[in-house]
């Protein structure tokens, strides 16, 4: 019985440039500083929301409403919300991770990036799904949108990471080609 083994590999593409005309080096700065500040104004705004609806839950002036019912609905709010929450601040360290890794140039720091932003996309698919869930499914466009720019933007890093190692390795075969007087002597006298 032969056993055929067919590698079944998905190569990501590879960006030459940002948006068609900034460098990647630029455009990862520009998604690092970006995401920093979608990051914080989501901390920020889930945080109010959070607020509210805890306010609200605690006011227990609901006339229409039985307490069971309003007790059900918070608790899938508190868990959409928690859930928000940890995702925006996952998004808040690792995108300070890449700016620092693309103003260090630190290859390592653009991967773990790499790394951590696939595993964010892997929550931002769920939170869609868990907001589809609690929420409803309008809530679940624009996380959409967020998954599918995400996704582009991890594309840019691996671009610039890949495109940062390659400059390392040529920098170290360069060195290697620094006069050695003993490969520099004939083979036969």
């Amino acid at each position: 019985m032969l056993f055929f083994y067919y590698e079944m590999a998905f190569e990501l593409p590879r960006f030459t440039r940002c948006c068609c005309c900034l460098s990647l080096r630029t455009g990862c700065l520009l998604i690092g500083y970006v995401s920093i500040l979608i990051a914080c104004l989501g901390l920020t705004a889930t945080s109010i929301s959070l607020y509210k609806v805890i306010t609200y839950v605690l006011n227990d002036t609901h006339p229409n409403l039985p307490p069971d019912a309003v007790n059900k609905s918070a608790l899938g709010l508190y868990v959409s919300h928690g859930y928000y929450l940890l995702v925006f601040l996952y998004l808040l360290v690792i995108s300070s991770i890449l700016v620092i890794g693309v103003h260090a140039s630190k290859p390592h720091y653009l991967r773990y990036y790499f790394n951590s932003g696939l595993f964010l996309l892997l929550i931002g698919v769920t939170l869609v799904i868990v907001s589809c869930i609690f929420v409803g499914i309008l809530a679940t466009l624009p996380l959409l949108k967020w998954c599918f720019t995400h996704f582009l933007g991890l594309i840019v890093v691996r671009s610039t990471y890949l495109d940062m190692e390659e400059r390392n390795i040529e920098a170290t075969y360069k060195m290697a080609s620094i006069y050695n007087p003993h490969l520099s002597r004939p083979l036969m006298a």
